[in-house]
């Protein structure tokens, strides 16, 4: 008998009715509600349930999977984005006679930990003093501007973290902490600073009630931008020997951030900066520059399992701008410009596939990260994606690193499963409540005797349906995966 190939066995496949393959999916589309499904069997592409799976749907954060992908296409799990410091003067008996510059390189995930390694370089390059400024050059992309309602309103108040402003010099994710303590009795105000510094920008209006120990905690944190401070407006009250709880939330402008934060790290290591800190502009011309010191970050792919497990927006944005830029995009570079760039990049994944299924789609991102509402795949194309990843051998295992194990995650809504949804899959999730309710799941399935598959799933809410609960969507999801665990992979009929 003649031995099917990928492509071959799909069309047989085709033939074969899976209306019932995925019964809880179903009964959501009989309400109203729009779902894409696709599994496969990855090794021979055999299809073991569809339910519309050209439809194009809202994927919500299931696209960070593309960022993640391209980003290893062009750079490898190895890649480490590096920032600089440079001066503008020369030095002399460890005074630097002119401006110091803090050079941003587009790192997604620069923390505290590599500020304070570039502080102290800056120090063992000979630099005690600072007699100018210390300036940020976020020149790497550009002015950003902002593209979603989100990080639009952003601009004036946040109460959450994910909706930071982009720059190429951001720090900490462009995000501020701050902590409250119980005070020393009830009655009394709780502690509360910044961390790891208090820094000129930041503020703190309002307080926080110390109560009676076993009292519940109900503190509310609001930033807000109000003449170029980050105003952090609180309110609320912690129990008597409660924890310490910790709040970020986004900053307004992330530029003069990252130079007050590093300024702090500066003074830390014995580097005093006289004249201030200031922001370089776009059309700013600069006299040329001299190496002090860089630092790079963590290799990419320990940057993406944080990126998709925690579903970091800001950092799968940085990361498309920053794959848009070495892509060719002209600076200043826009969240729409990297978002066609990567439309690009996975319709490229659909015409190489060796899926007929996958050759007509046509996804369209409008951002990495997902947050932009105008991003459209199918169940389609994200299993095509899958399916091309787990074949790009030297990626494939920081590409899998990234995704989420139910049984092992801190993504608390894929807990409860049986053991086999537990143990043998790993997905990235998506979630979104406006303009409808969006649940997505996408990843890979391991079947008994250790044959691989993938799947994708996107439920969204209708005109008719507009609102799906979340934990409804979920358990469509988790009831139809594990009937097919649970068969081993054997498309039911």
């Amino acid at each position: 008998m003649l031995a099917l190939g990928p492509v071959q066995s799909l069309a047989a496949d085709a033939k074969v009715s899976d209306r019932h393959a995925l019964p809880a999916l179903e009964h959501l589309v009989r309400q109203g509600v729009r779902v894409s499904a696709r599994v496969i069997e990855v090794e021979n592409g055999r299809t073991l349930a569809a339910l519309n799976p050209a439809q194009a749907l809202i994927p919500a954060s299931v696209t960070k999977l593309y960022t993640a992908a391209a980003a290893l296409d062009r750079w490898g799990a190895a890649k480490r984005f590096k920032t600089r410091v440079v001066r503008l003067g020369p030095v002399d008996r460890g005074v630097l006679h002119g401006n110091l510059v803090f050079v941003g390189g587009g790192d997604p995930g620069l923390t505290n930990a590599q500020l304070w390694a570039l502080a102290q370089r800056v120090r063992e390059a000979g630099i005690a003093t600072v007699d100018g400024r210390l300036l940020v050059d976020p020149r790497g992309f550009g002015p950003v501007p902002c593209v979603t309602p989100d990080r639009c309103h952003a601009k004036l108040e946040s109460e959450d973290a994910y909706n930071a402003p982009l720059s190429s010099a951001g720090v900490d994710y462009s995000n501020a902490c701050l902590s409250v303590r119980p005070g020393d009795a009830p009655g009394t105000p709780a502690r509360l600073a910044f961390e790891p510094f208090d820094l000129p920008m930041l503020a703190i209006q309002g307080h926080i009630d110390t109560r009676q120990p076993g009292s519940p905690t109900h503190i509310r944190v609001v930033r807000r931008s109000v003449n170029g401070r980050e105003v952090f407006v609180v309110s609320g009250n912690i129990p008597l020997g409660g924890r310490t709880r910790r709040f970020y939330r986004s900053i307004a402008h992330p530029d003069h951030y990252a130079a007050e934060v590093f300024r702090a790290f500066l003074e830390q290591a014995g580097v005093a900066v006289r004249g201030g800190v200031g922001v370089i502009h776009r059309d700013d011309t600069l006299p040329r520059s001299l190496r002090v010191a860089a630092v790079k970050g963590t290799p990419l792919g320990e940057q993406l399992r944080g990126m998709l497990v925690y579903s970091n927006n800001y950092m799968a944005d940085i990361l498309a701008l920053d794959w848009a830029v070495a892509d060719g995009a002209a600076v200043p570079v826009s969240l729409p410009e990297a978002g066609r760039r990567l439309t690009d990049y996975a319709r490229k994944v659909n015409q190489e596939s060796t899926f007929d299924w996958a050759h007509g789609g046509r996804p369209l991102l409008e951002s990495g990260s997902g947050l932009t509402v105008g991003n459209r795949l199918s169940a389609n194309d994200v299993t095509a994606l899958l399916v091309h990843e787990y074949h790009r051998y030297g990626d494939f295992p920081a590409f899998l690193a990234g995704l989420t194990v139910p049984d092992q995650t801190p993504v608390a809504m894929l807990k409860g499963g049986d053991p086999a949804w537990d143990t043998r899959i790993a997905a990235k999730t998506g979630s979104l409540n406006q303009p409808v309710s969006v649940f997505s799941l996408a990843g890979y399935l391991r079947f008994r005797g250790g044959r691989w598959g993938a799947f994708a799933v996107l439920v969204n809410g209708s005109r008719q349906h507009p609102h799906v609960g979340l934990f409804t969507a979920i358990a469509a999801v988790r009831s139809d995966l594990q009937g097919l665990l649970a068969a081993d992979g054997v498309a039911r009929r």
